[in-house]
């Protein structure tokens, strides 16, 4: 109906200028691009006819114009008194003559296309009471129905959705909708503009109060992991002396034997929450070819000292090593319970990792003073918050068996002597050198993540070297967790 409106509009004013102004060549031309289609309505069929103005080259007065209009489109135009002007058809033969006229002068694929739909007889004209939606023609009958029966869904599952499949031409309109149906527009898959995709957003996770944790059992951890049988039973003996702070274990074989006693350093560095065990123990092999490993304890200030006889541990050294152990003890839980216990391991890693480098310092003018010195182990980054590579790397290690991660220490060089640490996420190993990371010099309480979660490759480009390490380093080639792919904007 606007179409009809428009073409109707755009005549009168055509006409009207002409007669009031005189022939105005470019005005006409303007006016008659903007003429569109008109759509004819005979009952249920539509048809859409264009209509072409003729060549105004040689019209010199308005009788002329309005002449050439009348013969070309067949229509009658009147001048009212008013000074508008009436459009009409002529007679039905004319309007069908007009209408032959038109479709001569279509395509002759579309020719084919509307022969179906242009067959009634007569042109009318629609007023605006009468334009109403096509009816969609239903499709051919089909030896086979287009889709199968709809099978109701089973109550456990929900239902399919059906997608929206493109029409290709040879198709045909789909059927009229039920009555009782509501009728749905369907645009081809192609038309469907899809969302875009939206990152999705990790949950943020900050330090909290009261968290709780489950700590990692020994059976879980790793050194004890790649041990033998024979081994396992070795490090669950010492395990349980040492925690009692008992002076020896007794072993019915000779430890000194195909360097059995090494199993004593492998749970050193299995447990760094051991702080006060001394890097150094005494063998005593009997005649009977059984070993008794006598342990040293120290404080960080006193410890047992050698000689011709086996040391002992005395119940000052004892008392002093618990009361370092209950301070050592309360700022790990104190640590631990801010870390939220719902986090991810990876988010779990990275707020330890930033806490003592928030809390701690690198001791640059620690030296080594003895057995069990604080800078050396994990008491001295947790509670006095100084401390140099070892006691970095066991603090670290020491918080992550108390929040259930896998990890391990790493002892090499970089530069230098150096130890640093593995972490194991999602069954996949990554590195971290947490010293390097503390900004010595730098801002007052930040964090640096250059060597947060590296490979094993990027380790050794950053100058590190374990392949002097006593025990067996995992290949780390997880990338996931790196801080460029998980933590960084």
């Amino acid at each position: 109906m606007k179409k009809l409106l428009a073409i109707i509009l755009c005549m009168a004013t055509l006409l009207s200028f002409a007669s009031c102004k005189g022939m105005d060549t470019e005005m006409i031309e303007k006016i008659k691009d903007k003429i569109p289609p008109i759509t004819i309505t005979d009952g249920e069929t539509e048809t859409e006819i264009n209509v072409e103005l003729p060549d105004f080259s040689d019209v010199e007065n308005f009788e002329d114009f309005k002449n050439k209009i009348e013969e070309e489109l067949n229509i009658e135009t009147t001048e009212n008194d008013d000074g508008s002007v009436t459009i009409e058809f002529n007679t039905p033969d004319k309007k069908e003559e007009y209408k032959q006229a038109q479709k001569d002068k279509m395509s002759s694929s579309d020719k084919k296309q509307n022969s179906d739909n242009n067959t009634t007889s007569g042109l009318a004209i629609p007023t605006i009471d009468k334009v109403k939606p096509a009816t969609p023609t239903a499709p051919e009958k089909k030896s086979e129905p287009e889709k199968a029966p709809e099978k109701k869904p089973e109550p456990e599952k929900e239902p399919e959705i059906e997608t929206p499949k493109p029409e290709t031409e040879s198709k045909k309109e789909p059927e009229s909708p039920k009555p009782e149906e509501k009728e749905e527009t369907k645009q081809p898959e192609s038309q469907i503009e899809s969302p875009a995709p939206v990152k999705p957003q990790k949950p943020q996770y900050t330090y909290t109060a009261n968290q709780k944790h489950t700590a990692l059992k020994i059976e879980d951890r790793y050194l004890y992991s790649i041990l033998t049988a024979q081994q396992k039973a070795w490090y669950k003996a010492i395990d349980k002396a040492v925690k009692n702070l008992e002076e020896s274990t007794k072993f019915n074989v000779c430890m000194s034997e195909n360097r059995n006693y090494y199993i004593y350093f492998l749970y050193m560095a299995d447990t760094p929450e051991a702080f006060y065990l001394g890097n150094t123990m005494t063998i005593s092999n009997g005649i009977d070819r059984k070993s008794e490993l006598v342990y040293c304890y120290s404080d960080g200030e006193k410890h047992c000292q050698y000689g011709s006889s086996i040391p002992r541990i005395n119940n000052e050294l004892r008392a002093s090593i618990l009361e370092k152990k209950a301070k050592f003890d309360t700022e790990v839980e104190r640590i631990i319970s801010t870390i939220p216990s719902d986090a991810p391991d990876a988010v779990k890693e990275k707020l330890i990792y930033d806490r003592i480098l928030m809390d701690s310092h690198y001791n640059l003018g620690a030296r080594w003073n003895g057995i069990c010195e604080p800078n050396w182990n994990a008491y001295g980054i947790l509670v006095n918050k100084y401390g140099v590579c070892e006691s970095y790397s066991e603090a670290f290690h020491t918080l992550l068996n108390r929040v259930g991660i896998v990890a391990c220490e790493v002892v090499g060089t970089a530069g230098g002597g150096h130890k640093w640490n593995c972490v194991k996420l999602d069954g996949e190993w990554y590195m971290c050198d947490i010293t390097f990371d503390d900004p010595i010099g730098g801002e007052e309480g930040a964090a640096y993540h250059y060597y947060f979660n590296l490979t094993s490759a990027e380790m050794k480009e950053y100058s590190h070297d374990w392949s002097n390490c006593e025990w067996q380093i995992p290949e780390c080639t997880g990338t996931k967790y790196s801080f460029k792919n998980y933590f960084a904007d």
